[in-house]
């Protein structure tokens, strides 16, 4: 029934660069395409608990303090929360493509871009900051700052060449764990089959051990005679 809208969740998903996206983001986007193509679209619960059951896509459920998952009670949109989401801050359950593996370099790009937004949205804040009041204009550009340093550090510390120099150590690292084991394998193999050999020898000592009195006793016996 509502196959086509779970379709375009996963194209909407596989497009957005954040790869781990808030459910209603994505429900928002889809609503906006059921709308142009004229498809049904279930309410956010009723799409939320399609996406946690379909199996192209990772959902992460939003925990509260305790990590335990939040409760559904519902909540009044305030007209912050919803600047807050025009602003690109959404709460509430992230889902992913299952597909998408979280490299290093996406994770990089994923804080980058998130700390660029937040200081766009700093910025906005300081243009629509009230006139005439200088504790306000204080604590904006005191964060503005902070949030400034922070950019500089973020994109420093996860650059693309980082993250980069990051997963290619990472994939040696894996090769190089997976190597031992092999050769584990083969070192266990080896001496069953030494085992089997040295057991040959003994069995052929024994026999001439037992024949050696025989050819004693022959030989005493000539000498009698």
């Amino acid at each position: 029934m509502y196959e086509r809208c779970l379709n375009e969740a996963e194209r909407i998903l596989a497009s957005d660069k954040d790869v781990i996206v808030a459910v209603k983001k994505i429900w928002e986007a889809v609503e906006k395409q059921g709308r142009k193509q004229g498809f049904e679209m279930p309410s956010l619960p009723d799409f939320t608990a399609l996406l946690e059951g379909d199996f192209r896509f990772e959902f992460m459920p939003s925990l509260d303090e305790n990590g335990e998952p939040l409760g559904e009670s519902p909540r009044e949109e305030s007209e912050q929360q919803e600047e807050l989401e025009s602003l690109g801050f959404y709460s509430g359950d992230r889902v992913k493509l299952k597909r998408v593996e979280l490299t290093p370099e996406i994770i990089g790009g994923l804080i980058r871009r998130k700390v660029d937004v937040t200081m766009d949205a700093l910025t906005r804040a300081w243009h629509r900051r009230p006139d005439g009041d200088q504790d306000t204009e204080d604590q904006l550009l005191d964060i503005l700052a902070k949030t400034q340093k922070l950019q500089r550090e973020v994109k420093n510390t996860f650059s693309p060449e980082r993250m980069k120099d990051l997963d290619l150590a990472l994939k040696q690292a894996g090769k190089k764990l997976s190597a031992p084991r092999a050769k584990k394998g083969a070192a266990k193999k080896g001496p069953a089959k030494k085992k089997t050999q040295k057991k040959k020898p003994q069995l052929a000592a024994k026999k001439s051990q037992a024949k050696k009195p025989a050819s004693r006793a022959q030989s005493k016996r000539s000498r009698r005679k």
